[in-house]
């Protein structure tokens, strides 16, 4: 096998949104994720004045807010989900004692992505001190990024044009097979849109036409690597 070429949707909304044919990816994305801890004091809920509480859910809360202004400023393509939250004991009368939650991080740029994860565990780690919390975190899955073969993207855009479709560069902020071929040879990949970026939903659609489109050029791309 010479070189490896993949056809996906999206899975998020930017062809769609700018009315673009085909995504050309330049990266997929790397990713770390984490397990934030945070331990405070489980207290009465009505006998502990708030200025006396070491409340681990309000410290979890600021820090999550924080996380996401890190990110924000970063700016594309840098994301951040805290998706997964637990609170103990998780009673309602009584004040959290210990907060966990995830971070997903994502980038497709290695030393950009370490930087962020850096800044966003000191930001937490300065929360827990200033609210007298004691956190922890973990890593707890990472994947590195990978870049995609530069003249096979020069391939997908000749193509492109060819099939009078529209194109732009992007990286791909989910992982894909390509992410692990690209490691044993020369690797490409192109998008066509997904309708309002919806993925992993009953509501993930793409109509046939920008199917059929993404097909045709992906079957142009590779004649051109057959016959040059």
């Amino acid at each position: 096998m010479d070189a490896f070429l993949e056809l996906h949707i999206e899975q998020g909304r930017i062809l769609f949104d700018e009315h673009i044919d085909i995504g050309i990816v330049q990266a997929i994305t790397g990713l770390q994720h984490l397990l934030i801890t945070v331990k405070g004091r489980a207290d009465h809920a009505g006998t502990t004045p708030m200025d006396l509480r070491r409340d681990a859910l309000q410290g979890a809360a600021l820090m999550a807010v924080e996380i996401t202004r890190l990110v924000q400023q970063e700016g594309r393509p840098a994301v951040v989900t805290l998706g997964q939250w637990d609170v103990r004991p998780g009673a309602v009368n009584v004040v959290p004692a210990e907060m966990r939650f995830s971070i997903d991080l994502r980038h497709p740029d290695a030393v950009t992505l370490q930087r962020l994860s850096v800044a966003i565990q000191a930001r937490c780690q300065a929360i827990a001190q200033e609210r007298d919390l004691l956190l922890s975190s973990e890593i707890i899955g990472q994947s590195a990024p990978q870049q995609m073969d530069p003249a096979l993207q020069a391939l997908l855009i000749r193509a492109a044009g060819a099939c009078g479709a529209t194109w732009k560069a992007m990286p791909s902020g989910a992982g894909h097979d390509s992410q692990t071929m690209a490691r044993h040879l020369p690797t490409a990949m192109l998008f066509v849109p997904s309708i309002e970026g919806r993925s992993h939903s009953a509501a993930e659609e793409t109509p046939l036409a920008d199917a059929a489109r993404g097909a045709t050029v992906l079957a142009t791309a590779l004649s051109l690597l057959a016959y040059p």
